[in-house]
Order: C-alpha cells, then sequence, then structure tokens
C-alpha cells in the first residue's frame, strides 16, 4: 500500500511544482525573447534614422561609408534617386540574394500602399512599417522602405538588417532554458521522493504498530474467550465440574475485561480526554502507602520489597496524585511478575541496614550498586531521592533483566519479553499506560540497567 502511494505523491508533487517550474522559466523566457525583440527593433530604428538623416542632407553618399554601415550593422542598402539606382554592388553577403530580398521588401511594402511610383503627398516622407523578411536558407531580415521628398525630386530607400543571429540566439536560449527545465523537474523528482519517504515513514510505523496492535489485541481477546467457550461447553457435558468451571469462566471475564479497560484507558490518553487535576501533595506519604499495600504480595512470592528515603523529608511535588499512583502501581506490579530473581537459602538475617537511608516497615535495604548476592536477588527496591530540581523515584529489582535492543520497545503496547506470550498474568500494555500517564502529566519515565543484572524503572518529577 505504502509503495504505490509514496508514487502518487511523488507525481503528484513532481507534476505540481515542475508545472508552477516550467510556467515561470516560460515567462522569463518570453520576457527575455520580448526584450531581446524590443532591443533589435529598437537598434534598427537607429539605423533608419541615421540613413535617412545623411540621406535628407547629403547630395552625395560615399561608397566607403555605405560598405561601413552595412558590415558594421548587418545591414543591406539599396537608393534611388528619381527612380535611378545608385551604383552601389554591397559590401555584406546576406545568405540570400540582395536583389532577392529588396524584391520581397517591395512586395510587403505594397501591401501596406507603397508602391514603385508612390511619392509623400501631406508631407515629405512616405515610410513603411518595421517588416519582416525570409530569406532562403532560414535566414531573416528587419526591413524598411521610406520615400523622400527633395529639392531635386525624389529619393527612395531599401534598408534591410540581418537578425538571423538573434534566432539562432532564440534558440539557443530555449534549448537553455529548456535543458533548466528538466534538470530542475529532476531535482524536484529526487528532493520529492526524499520529502515523500520521510514524510510516509511515520505514517509507515504507525500503520506497521496498528497491525501489530490489532493483532496483540485479538490474540490477547481470543485466549479469554476460548477459555470460556471451552469451560461452557465441559460445563454443559459434565454437571458435576459446574461449579468448578463457572470459576474459570468468571477468571477469563476478568482477565477479557482489565483487557478491554486497559485498551479504553489507553485511547482515552490518546484523545487527550483524560482530566490532569496536579495538585500539591507530600511522595512518601504515597510510596509509604505502596509499601503497606504491596509487601504481602512480595512475601507471597518469596520476595521482599524496602522502601529507601533520605533522612531528611522530600519536599512537596505538584502532580496528579491519582496518575502518578497508577504509575507506581504498574512498575511494581510488573516487578512483583518479572524482577525477583532466583530463591537463595540465605538467611533475611544476613543482610545489613543501609546508611543513609530511612527504612520504613522493614528490617533491611540493599546498596543497588553492590553485587547482588543471597537474598538480594528475591528484592525490589522503592527509592526515592531529592535531586534539584527533581525528586526522582525509581523502582530496582535484581531480575532478568530487559536487553538492549528491547528498551525502546518497552514501553510499546502489547510488547512482551515473552514472544511466546505464554505468561497469562500481563497483557504487555501497563509500561505504556505508565508512560502515556506520565507524558500528559509533563513527567520523566525511563529503564536502566541495574549494576550487576536487573532493571531500573525512574521517574522524575
Amino acid at each position: 500500500m505504502f509503495p504505490k502511494l509514496e508514487r502518487k505523491f511523488v507525481f503528484l508533487y513532481t507534476f505540481s511544482t515542475g508545472l508552477i517550474l516550467t510556467l515561470i522559466l516560460a515567462v522569463a523566457f518570453l520576457f527575455l525573447v520580448s526584450s531581446q525583440d524590443s532591443r533589435q527593433k529598437s537598434n534598427f530604428q537607429d539605423q533608419i534614422f541615421s540613413v535617412t538623416s545623411r540621406l535628407q542632407t547629403d547630395s552625395l553618399f560615399s561608397d566607403s561609408y555605405l560598405a561601413q554601415m552595412e558590415n558594421k550593422n548587418r545591414l543591406l542598402i539599396y537608393i534611388e534617386e528619381n527612380q535611378a539606382p545608385f551604383f552601389f554592388p554591397g559590401s555584406y553577403t546576406p545568405r540570400t540574394k540582395r536583389e532577392e530580398l529588396f524584391s520581397r521588401a517591395e512586395t510587403m511594402a505594397e501591401a501596406e500602399g507603397i508602391f514603385q511610383d508612390s511619392h509623400p503627398i501631406s508631407s515629405n516622407l512616405l515610410q513603411s512599417s518595421i517588416l519582416k523578411i525570409p530569406g532562403d536558407s532560414g535566414d531573416i531580415y528587419l526591413g524598411n522602405i521610406i520615400i523622400l521628398h527633395t529639392d531635386e525630386g525624389y529619393k527612395k530607400l531599401v534598408l534591410l538588417q540581418d537578425i538571423t543571429g538573434n534566432r539562432i540566439w532564440t534558440i539557443r536560449t530555449a534549448l537553455f532554458y529548456l535543458v533548466i527545465n528538466i534538470a530542475g523537474i529532476l531535482l524536484l523528482f529526487l528532493t520529492g521522493r526524499w520529502f515523500v519517504r520521510r514524510s510516509l515513514k511515520p505514517l509507515e510505523e504507525t500503520y506497521v504498530k496498528q497491525q501489530d496492535f490489532v493483532a496483540a489485541a485479538s490474540h490477547e481477546l481470543r485466549s479469554p474467550l476460548a477459555v470460556i467457550q471451552t469451560a461452557a461447553d465441559a460445563a454443559a457435558a459434565a454437571p458435576d465440574e459446574a461449579g468448578r468451571l463457572l470459576n474459570v469462566i468468571k477468571t477469563e471475564c476478568l482477565r477479557g475485561s482489565s483487557l478491554v479497560k486497559n485498551l479504553l484507558l489507553l485511547a482515552s490518553a490518546d484523545q487527550n480526554n483524560w482530566a490532569v487535576k496536579k495538585t500539591c501533595f507530600e511522595l512518601d506519604e504515597m510510596l509509604l502507602s505502596l509499601l503497606e499495600v504491596y509487601e504481602p504480595l512480595f512475601i507471597s512470592r518469596g520476595g521482599q520489597i524496602l522502601l529507601s528515603l533520605p533522612e531528611t523529608t522530600l519536599p512537596p511535588v505538584t502532580a496528579d496524585p491519582e496518575l502518578c499512583r497508577q504509575i507506581f502501581t504498574i512498575l511494581l506490579d510488573n516487578a512483583a511478575a518479572y524482577g525477583l530473581g532466583a530463591c537463595n537459602d540465605a538467611p533475611a538475617s544476613a543482610l545489613e541496614a543501609c546508611s543513609g537511608f530511612h527504612i520504613s516497615g522493614l528490617d533491611a535495604c540493599v546498596d543497588t550498586h553492590a553485587p547482588p548476592s543471597g537474598q538480594t536477588k528475591r528484592q525490589v527496591i522503592l527509592r526515592a531521592e531529592y535531586r534539584r530540581p527533581h525528586i526522582t523515584v525509581s523502582v530496582i529489582d535484581h531480575g532478568p533483566g530487559i536487553p538492549d535492543e528491547d528498551k525502546g520497545l518497552v514501553f510499546d503496547r502489547f510488547f512482551r519479553g515473552d514472544k511466546s506470550r505464554n505468561q497469562k498474568e500481563h497483557f504487555g500494555l501497563g509500561l505504556s499506560i505508565a508512560a502515556k500517564l506520565a507524558q500528559i502529566q509533563g513527567i520523566e519515565l525511563d529503564v536502566q540497567d541495574t549494576m550487576d543484572g536487573g532493571s531500573t524503572f525512574v521517574v522524575r518529577i
């Protein structure tokens, strides 16, 4: 889907921007050609004025003057006086015969009412418009015919200027603009493809995540539904086992309800529908409350939870206490499920109290910077520290840890280290919910390695 979408966007981008570029270059080229044409006509007008002034004031022309005028300005000059042509063979050699060009000029002038025997009537001057005269070899000329009234009679001037070079310049300029246009469109295509790929990459990643999310959610929902259906069929076939099977059905219904609740929770957070109620509260009181709640759970699993607080009272924090409590609850649930190391027979009395910390509800604490051994591996430490301007709360375990390649994925939805998903207690949504609850409050949440094994989840408020 995305390669096809990419091609469409690249084509649309290249076509639209290429069309704009083409129009801009076309307008620039036409303006340049028009300016060049105007300059050419202005130059020809200057030549007409120069020769006409000389024709009106001088009765004689030297061949050297006419030759100089022709060669310098690429002119063709023909003069008659009282229908008698001046003897001047011409100095500039055009591609087409001079006589043929003069004849074509006179023919075009006849269309404007200037004939061989035409004479000025209401003024001393009769002049044609600026003519464009084509040659036989792709050459082209500007032309003008002027008839002057003098004391001795009439003088006729046919003046042509070779502008073939101007046409060649126009063709070369057009080719130059065409090359620029093609190169520009190619560059637009390459930049457009890079830009579209870069723009679609987050969308593609989101789409892949969405597909994975749907697949994982379907898998997780299918599991309790399959158990419920199997238990219901078994209860119908064996009424004596109905009580036990109903308990199974109830358990799976609660599990499915928990999954749906978590999904709705994430959807609400994604749509920014979550009302964050920030207040000022004592964080150490919340941590003591969590210790009381989770201590029985850890003891039932053969482990310990330790609360490590500084000797001085923690300053109050400003955040949503309910959301913060839910973040810590998720982290402690995960620590209880995944963070307890292998059992060891070392007695708990072998642990020594850590200096510099106040320990509540426990007889010992462990420094995470010391090598974990014995009973230490079965401990999870809930530690709070004040590091201006933040209060840092860490959940430290000595479990199997998280590989480096998975650290960036643990907060993704439905991500689980157990790829087979045999562990049924968690769905892989907890950490993604915690990350979302932290994000909407502006709280930092990340994961680090515990020294000598395990994981440390750090919350900065």
